[in-house]
């Protein structure tokens, strides 16, 4: 159920960094700037949802988010190095490769937060 929990309030981040990300590349933006623009509002209104309500922390929120921002660094390096991957040598267009990367670093994500940032 916690997992279910974290993909809707995750949905409506990864929402968000898909809105930037697809924004900012068609304003011109190269597209690993604009997944960095994108995760870091992903990331920003993730952690405020999961928070509360995924993982019910209400105490040490700056501790929290200074964890949940290192275990973002991981996705974020993750998602930059498939994105690479998929863009650059595999040729995909940027606007899908972003859609392929999503789903792996969801799950990366909620394992290191749940172990690391929202434990007891």
């Amino acid at each position: 159920m916690q997992f279910l929990i974290y993909c809707l309030c995750g949905g409506l981040g990864v929402s968000a960094d898909y809105a930037v990300y697809y924004l900012c590349l068609t304003g011109g933006v190269w597209y690993q700037y604009a997944n960095g623009l994108g995760y870091l509002a992903g990331t920003l209104l993730s952690f405020s949802l999961n928070r509360i309500f995924t993982f019910a922390k209400r105490d040490r929120v700056l501790q929290r988010l200074g964890m949940f921002l290192t275990v973002a660094a991981v996705g974020f390096a993750a998602s930059a190095l498939i994105l690479w991957l998929l863009v650059d040598l595999a040729g995909l267009d940027a606007r899908w490769a972003k859609l392929i990367t999503l789903p792996m670093v969801v799950v990366l994500q909620f394992s290191l937060n749940r172990r690391i940032t929202f434990k007891n």
